[in-house]
């Protein structure tokens, strides 16, 4: 929740043009809650549920970390539309010790995405519109699974639960 409404945050902040998300930890904390949250959300992901999909059907999710750095990619697969790959650039981390909430946001290096945030989910959580009427049906994050957001350019957003599968 908190990695979602950073990113609103953001977007409507952009918007207005006149002031910019200012992370309270220092340049170090920020480092390090970085390559933990990236660490710990590396892996492979199953798509258990999604909203405004928009017909890409993706079924899973591949996060990996860009060249060794902690810049997050994420590749995402679909029998309908394939494979597509969102690479983040000025990633930004939050991480507790005690695993309980892992968050990431990065803006995209994709022409029509804007950010792209991963929250591991510590209790249930509803994602709806924000509009009325609803455009969708609102959507449960259980507890243990993973809130993938993708924000396009136009303001639309689409939203997915990932389900981390057991490494190997």
């Amino acid at each position: 929740m908190l990695a979602r409404n950073i990113a609103l945050l953001c977007a409507t902040a952009s918007l207005a043009g006149c002031m910019t998300y200012q992370d309270p930890r220092t340049p170090e904390q920020q480092k390090i809650a970085l390559r933990r949250a990236a660490n710990a959300l590396m892996g492979t992901y199953e798509v258990t549920d999604s909203r405004n999909d928009d017909g890409r059907g993706y079924t899973q999710a591949i996060v990996s970390k860009q060249d060794g750095s902690d810049q997050l990619s994420l590749l995402m697969m679909g029998p309908t539309i394939g494979a597509t790959t969102l690479c983040g650039s000025d990633c930004r981390g939050w991480y507790t010790e005690n695993r309980r909430y892992t968050a990431m946001q990065c803006d995209a290096l994709t022409g029509e995405v804007n950010f792209f945030s991963l929250q591991r989910q510590t209790s249930p959580d509803p994602v709806n519109s924000g509009t009325m009427p609803p455009s969708f049906a609102t959507m449960t994050i259980p507890e243990g699974s993973y809130l993938f957001d993708i924000a396009d350019r136009s303001g639309r957003h689409h939203y997915y639960v990932l389900t981390k599968t057991a490494q190997h």
